[in-house]
């Protein structure tokens, strides 16, 4: 079951996004519960907050918000992450959530949705999610991201 976010899901969410970070490509960047929460209910109040739940209990998270474009008055969505637990990544919880951002951002008259997929956690994770997302929900390559850690 997907649903939104509520308050005392927080917990569960920081739990699941605190994993996800020391899995992937992040894990050498510090972890600020405060920050990560502040994220949290901004998306709540103002974005895109919902969980994945199995068993009663929250497994998934979906974060993502909308801003302007910084030349334009017309307006982005990017999310923020998806962290799930281990043993429900291969369940249709993500996607059913990512429906549901696709959805919302429209209904927010987005010009675009952006997605992205952090490398790190399965080496073929960023590439397969790629062709899914072209193949499956009509979304095209947007360019590369290039970073430099000081």
């Amino acid at each position: 079951m997907i649903r939104p976010m509520q308050v005392e899901d927080i917990d569960a969410v920081l739990s699941l996004a605190k994993q996800m970070q020391q899995e992937g490509a992040y894990k050498d960047i510090s972890f600020d519960d405060q920050v990560f929460i502040g994220t949290v209910a901004d998306c709540m109040k103002n974005g895109f907050a919902w969980v994945g739940e199995a068993d009663g209990k929250v497994v998934s998270g979906f974060l993502a918000n909308i801003t302007p474009y910084i030349f334009s008055r017309e307006k982005i969505a990017c999310d923020y992450g998806v962290f799930t637990n281990k043993e429900y990544r291969k369940t249709r919880l993500a996607f059913r959530m990512l429906q549901e951002y696709i959805k919302w951002a429209k209904e927010q008259n987005a010009k675009e949705i952006m997605i992205g997929a952090s490398e790190g956690f399965e080496q073929t994770y960023a590439e397969r999610l790629g062709k899914f997302l072209q193949k499956r929900l009509g979304f095209k390559p947007a360019g590369h991201w290039y970073k430099l850690r000081n």
